[in-house]
């Protein structure tokens, strides 16, 4: 072995010690700011940038000052980054809803929302179902309009399951081929 490979090999034996002495706390002290997973990773990288920066620094006397001033800047970086991060998305999600419920929502500047609240769009809807034969009408009414689950449905009116499924999916596809067509004329 070389000369310069041995004074490495020692540098890093030295170095490995240090760091088996010293993880247990670094690692302890991370997770005064960050969850367990992250104070991992920030413990690893603090250690990693103190072999890269081995040169520089005293082994015996500034590697622990350096250890835990790095860990501690690193966990301040990512609790910033989080902080921006979240500010990011409340500021986005808020501007998003904002947007939706003054354009796409607004029935004034929304044809198709006004129309769907509009007197004359009940008027219609309870047109059609009142043209539905009388039991698939009760259903429909008891579940879109009462909100009665399809098993409560068919309790109260002493049906299967199945018919009442059955009578809602005749209800939707009689209403659509009403509407369809009240909505030509």
């Amino acid at each position: 072995m070389a000369h310069g490979e041995r004074i490495l090999q020692r540098e890093r034996d030295l170095f490995d010690d240090l760091c088996r002495q010293s993880y247990a706390s670094l690692l302890s002290y991370a997770r005064l700011f960050v969850p367990m997973h992250i104070a991992q990773d920030v413990v690893q990288d603090a250690l990693l940038g103190a072999w890269k920066r081995r040169d520089k620094l005293d082994l015996d006397s500034d590697l622990g000052n350096y250890l835990l001033r790095s860990v501690y800047n690193r966990c301040m970086n990512i609790i910033k980054r989080d902080k921006v991060f979240s500010r990011y998305v409340d500021s986005y999600r808020n501007r998003i809803t904002s947007l939706l419920c003054s354009e796409y929502l607004d029935p004034d500047r929304n044809p198709v929302i006004a129309r769907m609240y509009s007197s004359d769009l009940r008027d219609t809807l309870d047109g059609a179902i009142s043209r539905l034969p009388d039991r698939c009408g009760e259903v429909f009414r008891l579940s879109y309009e009462e909100h009665y689950s399809e098993k409560e449905i068919s309790e109260k009116l002493g049906i299967s399951v199945r018919t009442v499924e059955a009578h809602i999916y005749n209800a939707l596809k009689t209403l659509r081929m009403l509407l369809v067509s009240a909505e030509s004329h």
